[in-house]
């Protein structure tokens, strides 16, 4: 029957494509419907085989194979059923009904299929098609009932999974077995009917199975494209998720080098580039510099103006960096209104590479200098600038690496802040010495006053006849290492801290006690004692009590005491200094103007005040 032969070649075409196309991808249901295609194949080759014999005993011998094998088919068409139709515990149901169609298969084979079928007797031959086909008739054995019946019962559960697909609302994957079920009902009704008429005929229940080949085959397909299409989707989301992680990771490591409002490298930047930079130049004896740059004022302006403004002068201060010297290796911003510029190619001459580094400062503040338009102002903005050469120099005492260049350059930075705005200083060793003794004098500073290490000084002062009128208490820091050490070393150092109110209060108290001990004596003394107070005290609100409370415990004449404030005091907060002033003139505290002369105080404001005595700055 070449018919039959050409079935059973496509549908062993299509087992085979399911094996080896799916095999290893571990797709169970395509490796399951491969075996099944491929066991069915065998039947209809059995099939064929079958009817083209002219021996009863070969006709007893293939069918016995048949039947054989559907004890095979039946187990793994449930594994099939079981995996495409995602039913859990699929592994029990295929090994249950593999363990009932074994005993089939066992009793098949130890009865020679006598159990099953008997009374063969070979039927004349019959024409199918053109073709001449033989034909066999048997009577059904004790075996056939159990056999039929387990049949039936594994086309039922197929019919429960397809049914369970449909309730699930996965129609495309339970259409093809109702497809299949509908052609083997055909089948089954069409091969009952040719029965009753006792006459030769093909069964066509096992072409059936053909129907199932071709539909499962092209529902496997179409699920093939489904999952290609959407692992071609999920590749090109993870290519779109990878790519946009790419850029993420990207941004962020730029984020992590560079300022994202100037674009400018960062601190961190910075310090690479610099080591970079510096290992070269120790190895070459080339000599670069580094410059920090602190803006004047900007805060004012970003205040005043808002931080959308100061943003935007921000990015134009940093353009304008980037291009102001040639010689220029990197311009970074430091964070704030600080910025840092890494000059190289200086030559070998350190005199030389100093003076040239000053000169490019000098370069840098006038680049700034240069008006600024930004949202309809001009802005000339001002700087302060510490510079360092780099390497250091031989005799230095501290190794030259980058956090030594930083502190150096930052220790120049704040000498030319402390010399006037818009200025620029190159770092001296003697800086070194300087910053280590701020350092000395921040931490003594604290427990200063515990130690009783502070100790003041009297000044007379004398009238031109040459009587005493007065005196001033000069403050002095008795260090156990350093000696007496200078008020203008420690005073600003204390402002900065805050310690200054602490001191402040302790000058006042003594000062104080003095009056008090030198009113009850006999020696001649001084009518009135001048102590010096700083602008943060003035400012601060409560000043005049502490004042008020001191001399109301030591009894002393308020006129006795007088309160020295220099010209900035009163220009630094005018109302509270104002107010504060008044009232303790009120109470009969004398003030006097220090320095007078080396601020830019007006004369109509000082005399607003109730000054007594102003003290000419020196010439």
């Amino acid at each position: 029957m070449p018919i039959v032969w050409i079935i059973a070649g496509f549908t062993l075409a299509a087992g085979v494509w399911c094996i080896s196309g799916n095999i290893r991808a571990q797709h169970t249901a395509f490796l399951s419907f491969g075996v099944l295609a491929i066991l069915i194949a065998a039947d209809l080759a059995l099939t064929a085989e079958y009817y083209s014999l002219n021996s009863l005993m070969m006709m007893r011998l293939v069918f016995g194979l048949r039947s054989m094998l559907i004890c095979i088919i039946f187990p793994v068409a449930v594994w099939f059923i079981g995996t495409y139709t995602r039913l859990r515990k699929t592994e029990y149901w295929a090994a249950t009904s593999g363990l009932i169609y074994a005993v089939f298969f066992i009793a098949y084979l130890w009865s020679g299929g006598n159990w099953f079928y008997t009374n063969w007797t070979m039927q004349p031959s019959f024409v199918f098609l053109g073709e001449t086909l033989s034909w066999a008739n048997n009577t059904g054995g004790p075996w056939l009932v159990y056999f039929s019946a387990a049949n039936d019962a594994v086309f039922v559960w197929a019919l429960w999974r397809c049914g369970a697909m449909w309730r699930a609302g996965l129609h495309y994957k339970a259409l093809p077995l109702t497809i299949y079920f509908l052609l083997q009902a055909a089948a089954v009704v069409n091969d009952q009917l040719m029965g009753t008429k006792h006459e030769p005929f093909i069964q066509l229940g096992q072409f059936a199975f053909l129907g199932l080949v071709v539909v499962m085959g092209v529902s496997l397909i179409l699920e093939t494209r489904r999952r290609e299409e959407a692992f071609y989707k999920t590749v090109g989301a993870l290519q779109s998720e990878t790519a946009k992680r790419k850029r993420y990771e990207a941004r962020l490591n730029y984020l992590a080098t560079h300022d994202p409002l100037t674009d400018l490298p960062n601190r961190r930047q910075l310090r690479t580039i610099l080591d970079t930079t510096l290992q070269q130049y120790q190895t070459s004896g080339d000599l670069g510099a580094i410059v920090f740059l602190d803006l004047d004022h900007f805060k004012t302006i970003n205040d005043s103006l808002g931080h959308q403004v100061g943003d935007k002068l921000l990015r134009l201060i940093a353009e304008r960096l980037r291009n102001a010297l040639p010689e220029t290796r990197c311009v970074s911003r430091l964070g704030g209104d600080e910025f840092a510029v890494v000059i190289g190619d200086l030559g070998r001459d350190r005199t030389q590479a100093e003076a040239a580094a000053m000169q490019a400062a000098d370069a840098l503040r006038d680049k700034l200098a240069e008006p600024f338009a930004v949202n309809n102002h001009q802005f000339s903005v001002g700087g302060s600038v510490g510079v360092s050469v780099f390497p250091e120099a031989q005799s230095s005492d501290e190794q030259a690496d980058v956090g030594a260049l930083f502190r150096q350059a930052d220790m120049a930075l704040y000498r030319a802040k402390a010399t006037g705005r818009n200025r620029a200083a190159l770092f001296a060793s003697q800086m070194q010495q300087d910053a280590r003794l701020r350092l000395v004098i921040e931490e003594g500073l604290r427990t200063v006053l515990d130690r009783g290490e502070l100790e003041l000084y009297f000044q007379p002062q004398m009238d031109f006849q040459n009587q005493l009128i007065g005196a001033e208490a000069l403050l002095r820091w008795n260090h156990p290492r350093y000696g007496l050490i200078e008020p203008q070393q420690f005073i600003p150092v204390a402002e900065e801290t805050g310690l200054i109110h602490d001191i402040g209060e302790f000058v006042l108290t003594s000062a104080c006690r003095y009056l008090q001990d030198w009113n009850g004596g006999t020696l001649a003394t001084p009518p009135r004692l001048a102590i010096n107070v700083s602008p943060w005290q003035l400012a601060t609100v409560g000043f005049a009590r502490k004042v008020k409370r001191s001399v109301t415990r030591s009894g002393i004449d308020p006129a006795s005491l007088t309160l020295e404030i220099t010209e900035s005091t009163v220009l630094q907060d005018i109302a509270e200094v104002t107010r504060t002033i008044l009232e303790l003139s009120a109470l009969g505290v004398r003030f006097s103007i220090d320095d007078f002369g080396s601020g830019y105080s007006a004369l109509a404001s000082l005399k607003k005040l109730p000054l007594h005595e102003l003290k000419i700055d020196r010439m």
